[in-house]
């Protein structure tokens, strides 16, 4: 596993009480599985050994929370850690955690979204999306002539990401990353362990699917930080509190499921002065700017794909969007 950098700590920001936990390099990790489940707490924090890989990133989400550049306000280092002092900062939501952690994790989204597929392709689901298409056209207009993004790919992608408002998640934002930024090997653990009980060989005996798995931590970890950084400084602009934002199992917050990170992207569509992704306006207006802006969407067929794939970058995901578009249209 990865070691802090020692030697560079000079170059980060980090001050006071996380300055002195790592300096006093503890042995052990405080939280531990317990029943299935872990807990966050500030000592989680704070006692983080620096041989567990975690620690590698949060001189980095400090020195960002607290930097004087990018969106947002300046969040401390005190005001960070003082948001573990209360109660419901603390749950982890350990089955969604191991099923992000296990090494089959891309095999399952890709399996869900097969399943998805069926599930929006029936006649139920197409029926409503017709009926969004028309009940919403004005919006939708004025969505396709701003950015050039064509209705169908719209409605599909809220079909996808939330069931066009049915579900949009109850899982607190804050803990989803937290955890995921600290306790992706201990879920791994588990879910290798629940693997091997089914009778199966442990799939990190491949050298291949080990070094994959640790690239794809790496990854994961890195998102969390830019959406942890996203999260809290946005919240504190805007006067929301950060622990009271709900949304998926991996963070996504409103109909679009929009990450923090991504919130950049969204925006105002009533023009009431604020964005909010639980109305219909800001969400129809945010995912069309996102898929121009970040996905580059364009009218070939490659460039819509693509676009799409920046969305979710799952070839399953992309192939379920653009089934589901196309059937809604052939049905208008």
């Amino acid at each position: 596993m990865p070691k802090f950098p020692y030697n560079t700590l000079s170059r980060y920001v980090l001050c006071g009480t996380l300055a002195a936990a790592f300096l006093a390099q503890p042995d052990v990790v405080r939280a531990q599985e317990s029943a299935g489940t872990w807990e966050l707490r500030k000592a989680t924090i704070v006692d983080l050994p620096r041989t567990h890989p975690a620690a590698a990133y949060l001189p980095d989400l400090v020195k960002k929370l607290a930097s004087k550049q990018g969106g947002g306000q300046p969040v401390s280092e005190a005001e960070f850690l003082a948001l573990f002092d209360r109660p419901e900062s603390r749950e982890v939501y350990a089955s969604q955690l191991i099923r992000v952690a296990t090494p089959r994790s891309v095999a399952i989204q890709n399996k869900a979204h097969e399943d998805y597929s069926r599930v929006f392709l029936s006649e139920k689901r197409v029926k409503r999306g017709v009926d969004f298409l028309e009940e919403k056209k004005d919006l939708l207009d004025a969505a396709e002539q701003k950015y050039g993004v064509a209705r169908k790919d719209i409605v599909s992608i809220l079909m996808w990401e939330s069931g066009l408002g049915e579900f949009t998640g109850n899982y607190r934002v804050f803990n989803v990353l937290v955890a995921q930024l600290l306790y992706m090997e201990e879920a791994q653990q588990v879910a290798v362990r629940r693997i091997k009980a089914g009778g199966e060989a442990d799939p990190l005996t491949s050298a291949e699917v080990a070094k994959r798995q640790e690239e794809r931590f790496a990854k994961i970890r890195r998102r969390c930080v830019g959406n942890l950084v996203a999260l809290l400084r946005q919240s504190k602009a805007t006067g929301v509190d950060p622990l009271s934002l709900h949304g998926s199992w991996a963070g996504a917050i409103g109909y679009p499921q929009f990450m923090p990170a991504s919130m950049p992207h969204a925006e105002d569509g009533d023009g009431d002065g604020k964005i909010d992704l639980h109305s219909w306006p800001d969400a129809v207006m945010s995912v069309a700017r996102y898929l121009k802006e970040r996905g580059k969407y364009g009218p070939t067929d490659s460039a819509r794909r693509k676009a799409i794939f920046s969305y979710n970058p799952l070839d399953s995901y992309v192939n379920g969007v653009i089934k589901y578009a196309e059937a809604v249209w052939a049905r208008r």
